[in-house]
Parts: structure tokens; C-alpha cells; sequence
């Protein structure tokens, strides 16, 4: 005979230790589920030959595990069987209510739990003492799962009230901390253009090799504050659609991530003919271009490749960023748009918040396109957006 499956729902480890050793003693399989969502979820896969539910679990109570555990179609013969330390009357006649079919108080006796147990599983039922009553106890069982229904939705609405509470105070937060930085960087990127130009006097190789380094990493810090301001605007944020000629747009910065891309060793080519205007945000769609270009030359090696491709159609753009990095494994890439996600071990390797996917895919989004990314673990990663082609002119 196959191995009979009793699932036991129960958050005590001393009651799920015991129940296990006594029951597993006998040739049963005992699977333990510590609250009811799990039991249910366990119910669903294991299909199991015999369910007991504490009636006292947090959460989804016993009660209310039981009477979903009894919805599912597979359990409609399989008997569910209480065993809790309430043996009252009425917490008996509400659990066959709610469609236990048996009842078993603690504390449990070691020589009757497995005979009960097979007595169910061969067919044992208990049933109220008078079934005359049944009605009006399943109407106070109602009752009662309205009331619990009723209390979760007050807690759920304060609770959500808290947290959208917390995410205003954060939101102010972090905008009133990224324009208090922006404002003392805005002067620092000053001073080190000057000296980056020789107006504050004639630098020697090693102080202007100390200025380069200085002036890219402000570099980055202005550009995560950017991209910090960006995603705590991106809910009230409109976008600004005229016909722009996006060769003209992009000049500036293509001309400083060439730059970026020298200092790093990687070699960045530019692929476009002629672009017809395109109907867009123009500082969203720098920001796309930006944060792709970004993304490529932070991942790509010293002695790597990146291009981006415009190609231009009748109805569309299509913008491409392809570079040659390590690549994304296949089960990270539905999670590289979500905020704040970054790529496993980038957190060490390099810098940055997160945010820049997320931004571009809602740019992308917000003007009726689609992003869409391909990758080959060790051979690299190619993004590629679709901005439609309105009547620009």
C-alpha cells in the first residue's frame, strides 16, 4: 500500500515534533505547514490523504483554513480533523461548521492518536449532535468570518495609510537631501572646470591627472542625484512632446560619453544616418540615451565595445545599445527594470542606485514605446527601444 500523506498545519515546533514522531512511527508521511496560507499551498501540491488543522493558528485561523482547505476540489472526500486544546461545545460545533470533520483536544494521548487518525482516513465523521441546528450556526460562523473580514480591512487601511504616510515623508526627504547636495556640487563641478581649463593657473601632469579623477566622479554623483531627483518625480511627472531632431539632441552628450569611454578603455561607436524629427521629450529622451549608455560603459571591460545604433523607419525609431560585458544571467533580466534592483555582485563592483533602467522603461513607456533587452552570459547585453513616429515636423 502507498505511503498515506497526513498534512498537519500547526506554528508550535513542539506539538509538529511530537505529532511527526508519533504518526511517522506508523508508516504515515507527516508534512508540516506552519500557518494556513502555507497549508493551503501544501494541500494543493502534496494532495494529501488526511488534513489537521490547529484551530488556533495566527493569521488565517484554523476555522478559515479549514473552510478553504474544503473549497478545494480534490479535498472534497479527504477528512480534515481539528486538534486543538479548546474543547468547548461551541468551538467544536463552529469547526464541523467549517467543515472539519472531526475533532481532537490536546493535550494528545501518544497510544489514541494514531488509531483516531486511521479511523478518519477509513471513514470516520463526526456530525453535530442535533443537525436541526445547523442553520443557525452556520449563519454565527458567517457572522463571525465578516467580523474578521471587517478588522482586516480596517488594519489593512491603516496600515496602508501609514505606509503612504512614510512614503511622502521619504519622498521629501530624499528630494530636499539630493537638491542640498546638488547645490554644493553645482560649485565644485565649477572650480574643477576652471582648473580643468588652466584659469586658476598652470596645472602640473599629476595635479591634472588628480583633477580628471576628481571631476568623473563628480561626475557620477551628479548623475545618481539626477537620476534620484528623476524617479521621485517620474508620479506627477508630464512629458514636454515637440518634433525634435534627435542627431542635434544627442550631440553634446555623445561628445561626453566618447570622453567617458576613452578614460575607460572601451570603444564607443555611434552608428546613425540621417534622423528624421521625432515627436519626444527631449531632456526624457536624452535621459534614456544617457542612462543606456551609461549602463553599457559601467559593465563593459577595459578593452571592450559598445555601440548605439539609430535607425530610422517611416513609423518609428528604433534605438539600440549593444556592448560586449559579461552579460545578464536569464533569470535576472525580468528584474532589471524594477527600482533599486541592481545585477548580483554589481553591488560591490559598481557604483550607482538602480534607478536607471527603471527610469528609462517609464520614459519609454510614457511615450508609447517599448524596451526590450537580450543578453548572453559572457558575451554581452543589448538594449533596444522602440520610440512610434507621430506627425513630427
Amino acid at each position: 500500500m502507498a505511503e498515506q500523506k497526513i498534512l498537519y498545519v500547526e506554528d508550535n515546533p513542539d506539538n509538529q515534533r511530537l505529532v511527526q514522531r508519533l504518526l511517522e512511527a506508523r508508516g504515515y508521511r507527516v508534512l508540516i505547514a506552519e500557518d494556513g496560507a502555507e497549508g493551503v499551498a501544501m494541500a494543493r501540491e502534496s494532495r494529501p490523504d488526511l488534513v489537521l488543522v490547529d484551530l488556533g493558528i495566527p493569521g488565517l485561523d484554523g476555522y478559515e483554513t479549514t473552510t478553504r482547505l474544503r473549497s478545494l476540489a480534490h479535498l472534497r472526500e479527504v477528512p480534515i480533523v481539528a486538534l486543538t486544546a479548546d474543547g468547548t461545545q461551541e468551538a467544536r460545533e463552529r469547526a464541523l461548521v467549517a467543515g472539519c470533520d472531526g475533532y481532537l483536544v490536546k493535550p494528545i494521548d501518544p497510544r489514541q492518536l494514531p488509531r483516531q487518525i486511521g479511523e478518519f482516513i477509513n471513514g470516520r465523521r463526526e456530525r453535530l449532535h442535533n443537525e436541526a441546528d445547523e442553520p443557525e450556526l452556520l449563519r454565527a460562523y458567517n457572522q463571525k468570518l465578516v467580523e474578521r473580514l471587517e478588522q482586516r480591512v480596517r488594519e489593512l487601511t491603516q496600515a496602508n495609510a501609514e505606509v503612504q504616510a512614510l512614503d511622502r515623508l521619504k519622498s521629501q526627504f530624499l528630494s530636499s537631501l539630493s537638491h542640498e547636495l546638488r547645490t554644493p556640487l553645482t560649485a565644485l563641478m565649477g572650480y574643477l572646470d576652471l582648473f580643468d581649463r588652466g584659469l586658476l593657473g598652470q596645472l602640473t601632469p599629476p595635479q591634472r591627472n588628480a583633477i580628471t579623477v576628481m571631476r568623473r566622479s563628480a561626475e557620477t554623483l551628479g548623475q545618481q542625484l539626477n537620476n534620484l531627483l528623476y524617479f521621485q518625480e517620474l508620479r506627477a511627472r508630464s512629458f514636454d512632446l515637440r518634433p525634435t531632431r534627435p542627431l542635434e539632441a544627442l550631440r553634446p552628450l555623445l561628445a561626453a560619453m566618447q570622453e567617458r569611454a576613452r578614460d575607460l578603455g572601451v570603444a564607443l561607436d555611434v552608428v546613425a544616418a540621417a534622423v528624421a524629427p521625432l515627436h519626444v521629450d527631449p531632456e526624457a529622451f536624452e535621459q534614456v540615451v544617457r542612462s543606456l549608455i551609461d549602463n553599457a560603459l559601467k559593465f563593459t571591460p577595459r578593452g571592450g565595445r559598445v555601440r548605439v545604433i539609430l535607425h530610422d523607419e517611416p513609423s518609428r525609431l528604433i534605438l539600440r545599445v549593444e556592448d560586449t560585458g559579461p552579460g545578464i544571467e536569464r533569470e535576472q533580466l525580468p528584474k532589471i527594470f524594477l527600482p533599486f534592483y541592481r545585477i548580483g555582485g554589481a553591488e560591490e563592483s559598481q557604483p550607482g542606485a538602480g534607478l536607471g533602467l527603471a527610469i528609462v522603461q517609464h520614459i519609454v513607456e510614457g511615450h508609447g514605446g517599448q524596451v526590450t533587452v537580450r543578453s548572453v552570459v559572457g558575451k554581452g547585453t543589448v538594449f533596444t527601444v522602440v520610440f512610434p513616429r507621430t506627425s513630427a515636423t
